[in-house]
């Protein structure tokens, strides 16, 4: 894993949130730590509104991601709110990245000496935006790229009681999320992710090989939801190639009839590599899929299961 990833963490003693106009970022204070987010509100939002989370990569920002991922245009069709939390710098030089290296604390070797709980930073912010605007507490979900794809998934295990359904992109279950995920109730998941991804491996690192952690396969992983939420059947299917000059096509995944009508969704992009299609930051990827709507359209599939 070569990574390029991004993550998220709770106790809230005190909170108070400032506009910070010099970058458009919002400080957000938890426990005497200052964390920070965007925030992308629609005009006409309704109240009782979905509230999207989209989190960042490795050495990314929230920024970076609000851009490349067009969310705010897909809110403002769709009316939901979206909020880009911002992960913190690391603290040292590692054998992978430099000190001040923007983060999530998914458990990574090279991190094994942070404390920053990411966990509870996006779950106490979760809870403060619904309050605050008013947003549907069962309708509050969250997708992230790479290491905030690997955010999505401990945050799927560890608070499917705020997140009640997640999508990570190029993401993976490092090992200890892995077994250690059967606390909870299982919540519906949406993975999209290219088989010749060279940063996070297709096929996983079971062994470790390149010192970031044990981190499982992707079909393993797709297996390991599909399994807990006890889906019953399976549609597979290829979406039309409208781009046939990217060397890659994409199969869908939808495994349905599960708990609570809990679906899992996966997207396997054939020779794929480490993208959000069509492509970050900039089309150089697969041309056949918009992510960002297909993330949304998996959520309002969830909101119209459960016929709220």
């Amino acid at each position: 894993m070569n990574k390029i990833l991004l993550i998220l963490f709770l106790p809230v003693l005190f909170i108070t949130c400032k506009n910070m106009p010099e970058d458009n970022l919002i400080a957000f204070e938890m426990d005497g730590k200052t964390r920070q987010y965007m925030l992308y509100i629609p005009e006409s939002l309704k109240a009782n509104a979905p509230l999207v989370f989209v989190i960042h990569g490795l050495g990314s920002s929230a920024d970076i991601i609000r851009g490349f991922s067009r969310m705010d245009q897909i809110a403002e069709k769709n009316g939901f709110a979206v909020c880009y939390p911002q992960g913190t710098r690391s603290a040292e030089n590692t054998r992978h990245t430099k000190k001040g290296t923007r983060f999530w604390n998914v458990g990574y070797e090279t991190h094994k000496n942070e404390t920053v709980d990411d966990v509870s930073f996006i779950k106490s912010l979760a809870i403060y935006l619904q309050q605050e605007y008013n947003l549907d507490p069962e309708k509050t979900f969250c997708a992230g790229m790479s290491n905030g794809g690997d955010m999505s998934y401990l945050l799927g295990c560890e608070a499917p009681y705020i997140f009640k359904a997640i999508a990570p992109i190029t993401g993976c279950m490092m090992g200890w999320i892995y077994d250690s995920c059967n606390k909870n109730d299982p919540v519906p998941v949406f993975q999209v992710h290219g088989t010749a991804d060279k940063t996070t491996y297709y096929d996983g690192d079971v062994d470790n090989r390149d010192k970031w952690g044990v981190y499982m396969g992707v079909e393993t992983t797709i297996n390991f939801w599909v399994d807990r939420n006890e889906c019953k059947e399976v549609n597979i299917d290829t979406l039309p190639d409208i781009d046939r000059n990217d060397g890659s096509i994409v199969i869908t995944e939808k495994y349905t009839g599960g708990r609570n009508n809990n679906e899992v969704w996966f997207y396997k992009v054939i020779n794929g590599d480490h993208e959000w299609p069509p492509g970050w930051p900039v089309k150089s990827g697969n041309g056949d899929l918009n992510t960002s709507e297909e993330i949304w359209k998996f959520f309002q599939h969830f909101i119209d299961q459960r016929e709220f």
